[in-house]
């Protein structure tokens, strides 16, 4: 059996980001009692790598000039958190040094294309020294500096655990990764890095934390080591071209992640993550049996620009708390330490939140999701797309990534989602028709003719598939037997756009909604009004369909919904995959609810309860404070036998009420400010 670990249980930590002048006001018993009345267990502070915050005594490995002459700061800090029960992380950056080590270990630091090293932050004013990107297999990384440090702060101090910030490969045209190259590929390393092999950059990131890793377990096995990683990200795939990396290539050389869910403007409000930000990099952090749980950084700023400033409260109560909410551990990120953090409104905000996540720890203890839909997983725009929707509308989800689709897994789920980009081996298919026959349903969307042929007898369409222009002013329109696809909307078609693939449905296969073509195909947007009318009332060109498959069905999409969620953000399109699903999905439906579409809903399950965490994203910036949301009712399907012995809420005891009737539990929540937890006792 596995002896109980220190992570392994609930943890909310906190992370002070260490200015090297603010050093001498450090005081370790004040700010261990602080960290306390933050509510934290877990704090995380600067160690090494970009700065020793210990007399360290590996070469290159730079001190921080500003601690104490006498004593040992760092030992001091861990006693004093020790005392409190505060688990002592420490943090580590190799990713950059000085200009000095430039200057005499010039070997170990990247290089560009055109040989010329990576310079951070050269135009900044000030009496700094210079910073440079290390190159991820260069000896300060690993075997000169990195491997040392590791053993000798886990030999000197008793920490508790290790943190790895910025483990990403910069891209390197070294003589060393040149080598490195050939050796891999069997080819020289292009000029170009577009041209790179796609999982180049994984396998640098792979030899480096492997390094660091096995460091970490030759010389103090129990401690562990936690992982910066971007398993979801505001942009397509993780670390970008580098798309063979997976959440398990990570677990093999780390034993926790942590990835960012922050809400930040550092760019821009243009480009400001979506509010399902936090619940999906959550869900792509973990594996299926929830026993690593990822950590969500949430940083008190609104940019890494404006680290002294902190987040609106009305903003950073609600992304804190989504964290917890979806299954995470909650992570705070925040600039200095107490007594030279001058916004207390960050202070104030993180011991409200860490205060609420503390009633929730004892009902969270091994849950799992209690999920209606099995979402296949690339991290492209289509399958995010398609997560914003489920999220939107309240439909429980869980994700498999394609580097790991199980069939052994399909069963557990009503409904799969296959969106638009996915790629999957024939074996898969061959899966998807025995879970069909067995009772299972799927929604496909595919809008390339040449995909779609090639699964015709899958989809149930005659393999004559065309290809059609982008259509700009047209129109989906259900028939008769898809009129369901419009409940809730009080219209008969709904806007439409895109490419599609035409195709003719075989005998069998049911059409649901056709497409309404443009009142001019190649009209540009802005034709004038005397020439909008609609040509052609009704057409056989079909854009949903509907092929029965034993006990299941298949829905399919012959274009792309992404294209319409994510151009337009039309209510209709929303709830028009929401009918989709629903209807599929049918008695099968667990949870149902009428909160708003901007109040995330999570739901757990475990023996003798369910859980019902609810957060409220309601409002838009400037959010200026927080929009209460009254009377939420929702539904939950029982199993045979069982039923409710009580509802409480965890978090704030506001008022909660429950009826039982026909296997159908009807839950109301009378009021919800920003987070609250439904506990729902079952026998």
């Amino acid at each position: 059996m596995e002896k109980n670990v220190w992570w392994k249980e609930p943890m909310r930590v906190l992370q002070y980001n260490l200015q090297v002048k603010d050093t001498p006001l450090m005081d370790a018993k004040k700010l261990a009692e602080q960290t306390v009345e933050l509510a934290a267990n877990v704090v995380v502070m600067n160690v090494g790598g970009i700065y020793a915050w210990y007399k360290s005594e590996v070469p290159y490995h730079h001190i921080n000039e500003y601690l104490p002459a006498e004593g040992d700061l760092l030992a001091d800090l861990i006693e004093e958190f020790h005392k409190k029960g505060i688990k002592f992380v420490a943090r580590f950056d190799f990713s950059i040094t000085d200009d000095t080590t430039f200057l005499q270990k010039p070997q170990w630091f990247a290089r560009k294309q055109n040989r010329e090293p990576y310079f951070r932050g050269e135009r900044r004013m000030g009496n700094w020294s210079l910073f440079l990107n290390t190159c991820a297999l260069g000896g300060y990384r690993n075997e000169e500096v990195g491997v040392p440090v590791m053993k000798e702060v886990l030999k000197k101090y008793d920490i508790d655990g290790i943190f790895f910030n910025a483990p990403h490969a910069s891209v390197c045209f070294c003589e060393r990764c040149q080598k490195k190259y050939k050796e891999l590929y069997g080819r020289e390393m292009p000029e170009r890095s577009e041209e790179f092999e796609t999982d180049w950059l994984s396998e640098c990131m792979k030899t480096n934390i492997g390094n660091i890793y096995r460091a970490i377990k030759e010389t103090r096995e129990e401690v562990p080591m936690i992982l910066y990683y971007a398993p979801f990200t505001t942009e397509s795939r993780s670390f970008g071209r580098n798309n063979r990396d997976s959440i398990y290539d990570r677990y093999l050389t780390a034993d926790l992640i942590c990835t960012e869910s922050q809400n930040i403007l550092s760019h821009g409000i243009h480009n400001l993550p979506d509010t399902i930000h936090p619940i999906m990099a959550m869900k792509s952090g973990q594996l299926p049996d929830r026993e690593k749980l990822p950590f969500g950084i949430i940083h008190s700023c609104p940019g890494m620009d404006w680290r002294h400033v902190g987040m609106p409260v009305a903003e950073y109560l609600p992304w804190m708390s989504q964290v917890p909410a979806s299954g995470g551990i909650l992570w705070h990120s925040v600039t200095g330490f107490p007594d030279t953090i001058h916004d207390k409104r960050v202070l104030a905000a993180v011991r409200q939140v860490d205060q609420w996540a503390e009633k929730t720890d004892d009902e969270m203890r091994g849950t799992s999701y209690r999920s209606d839909v099995l979402l296949l997983w690339n991290g492209e725009v289509a399958a995010r797309n398609w997560a914003e929707v489920l999220v939107k509308t309240h439909i429980q989800f869980d994700l498999m990534h394609d580097y790991a689709v199980d069939p052994a897994g399909f069963a557990k789920y009503p409904l799969i989602v296959i969106p638009e980009g996915m790629k999957l081996e024939k074996e898969i298919f061959k899966a998807l028709g025995t879970y069909m026959e067995q009772g299972g349903h799927v929604l496909a969307e595919c809008p390339k003719a040449d995909v779609v042929s090639s699964l015709c007898e899958l989809l149930g369409v005659k393999n004559e598939v065309f290809q059609s222009e982008y259509l700009v002013a047209s129109y989906l329109k259900p028939k008769a037997a898809g009129m369901t696809l419009l409940n809730g909307m009080n219209t008969d078609k709904l806007a439409f756009r895109g490419e599609v693939a035409y195709c003719t449905p075989e005998k069998g296969t049911e059409v649901l909604a056709t497409l309404i073509p443009p009142f001019a195909p190649y009209e540009v947007v802005g034709a004038p009004p005397e020439r909008a009318s609609i040509p052609v009332e009704q057409t056989d060109i079909p854009l949903v369909t509907r092929k029965i498959c034993g006990k299941g069905n298949l829905v399919f999409l012959p274009f792309s919904s992404g294209t319409l969620i994510r151009e337009y953000h039309l209510a209709d399109h929303y709830r028009f995959l929401e009918n989709i699903m629903k209807n599929q999905l049918g008695d099968e439906l667990k949870f149902q609810t009428d909160a708003p579409h901007d109040v995330q809903i999570t739901v757990y399950e475990k023996s003798g309860s369910i859980l019902i965490h609810l957060v409220n994203e309601i409002g838009q910036r400037p959010l200026l404070e927080t929009i209460p949301v009254f009377g939420i009712c929702m539904k939950i399907k029982l199993k045979e036998e069982q039923h409710v012995l009580n509802v409480s809420t965890a978090i704030t005891g506001t008022g909660v009420s429950c009826t039982e009737k026909d296997g159908i539990a009807e839950i109301r929540l009378e009021h919800l400010d920003v987070w609250e937890m439904i506990v729902v006792h079952i026998s």
